[in-house]
């Protein structure tokens, strides 16, 4: 079985590159394509009422941005470029009909929703936790236990819903904390 990013780019479409500053879609735009993340990150972002902003996915290389609009006539999002991106972009009528008459294609896409919901719960999970130094433990033991490299830093203080000042004494404070460790060796 193909796996979802080839199948997708299997289907009709094109490769786009982006920059920075690009909107892809507008929440309530009419659902009209599919983007695979191919190189770079776009976020999907929700505003609140107060002019507030929640990521609601990060979409690197390998993610499907918006995945569950699929099934939807609008999008519930803006799709915000925030590096430089290529995507392979299909037009949604060839996805649709793609379920419709490829089985393997629609149990890759079931498999990788399903992926995503515990994704998403586990993040739920860290999220829950009430300190910034409980919920970067949770990111690490979801991510491998190490950071990205230190120009991604700032992401991952929105995955874990603190400020990067926040996410920036959190690193200092165990950066000390194993500094005074070695030194009592």
């Amino acid at each position: 079985m193909l796996d979802l990013s080839e199948a997708i780019r299997s289907l009709p479409g094109r490769r786009a590159e982006t920059t920075p500053g690009v909107t892809l879609f507008r929440r309530d735009d009419r659902v009209r394509q599919l983007h695979l993340v191919e190189v770079g990150c776009v976020h999907l972002v929700r505003y609140g009422e107060d002019g507030s902003a929640a990521v609601m996915q990060r979409a690197t290389a390998g993610d499907i941005l918006a995945e569950s609009s699929i099934f939807s006539d609008r999008y519930h999002c803006d799709a915000l470029v925030v590096e430089d991106a290529v995507l392979w972009t299909s037009e949604m009528a060839d996805v649709r009909a793609a379920f419709e008459a490829d089985s393997h294609f629609a149990e890759s896409f079931a498999k990788h929703l399903a992926g995503e919901v515990m994704r998403m719960r586990s993040r739920v999970e860290v999220l829950s936790r009430r300190t910034v130094q409980n919920r970067l433990d949770g990111w690490f033991a979801l991510n491998g236990g190490s950071l990205p490299r230190k120009g991604s830093w700032r992401s991952v203080a929105e995955d874990i819903g603190v400020s990067p000042e926040a996410f920036y004494r959190e690193l200092q404070r165990r950066r000390s904390q194993s500094s005074r460790s070695r030194s009592l060796k």
